[in-house]
């Protein structure tokens, strides 16, 4: 069984995408979060729609771990983000959804496999989990609606990927 940590940059354009399912989906049904992405999350700048979809998942299913120790330092991460970080490796978690590159980095370094939005929603077109097109109009959506931030390259190499 694969246990998959999320971040909270990740979880948050999902449920702005209506697309939370995208990571039991690929990735398998052993999600944990931890309190403080979770408290991420919900918080006020949540619009109640992203939030009654961020709340179904972190109470129906994901499991919210309380935990708040790294050893990771590092001026360029959040303190979530090396809570997470320390938990994933830790735990020998198998995935790590992150989209955030230095996070990325050191999860891969310690042999945690990661995968972010753009992986999701193209893991989901090659699967059939989404159409090609339904996954095209996910990541217009995500970047163009709702603030993802990547390369014009990295954007293009997906749109290709995607209509091929």
């Amino acid at each position: 069984m694969s246990v998959v940590v999320c971040d909270a940059s990740p979880l948050i354009i999902l449920a702005k995408l209506d697309r939370l399912h995208l990571i039991t989906d690929l990735l398998g049904n052993d999600i944990v979060v931890l309190q403080c992405v979770a408290d991420e999350v919900l918080d006020e700048r949540a619009g109640t729609l992203e939030r009654q979809r961020l709340d179904g998942f972190l109470s129906a299913i994901a499991r919210v771990a309380a935990f708040e120790e790294s050893d990771i330092e590092s001026n360029a991460l959040s303190a979530s983000d090396r809570y997470t970080l320390a938990y994933s490796i830790r735990n020998a978690v198998n995935w790590l959804v992150v989209d955030e590159r230095l996070m990325r980095r050191v999860a891969t370094e310690h042999g945690i496999a990661v995968m972010g939005i753009l992986g999701l929603l193209v893991g989901a077109a090659k699967r059939g989990i989404l159409t090609h097109a339904e996954s095209e109009l996910a990541l217009r959506e995500a970047v163009g609606v709702h603030g993802l931030r990547i390369s014009v390259a990295l954007y293009q190499r997906v749109l290709d990927e995607l209509q091929s």
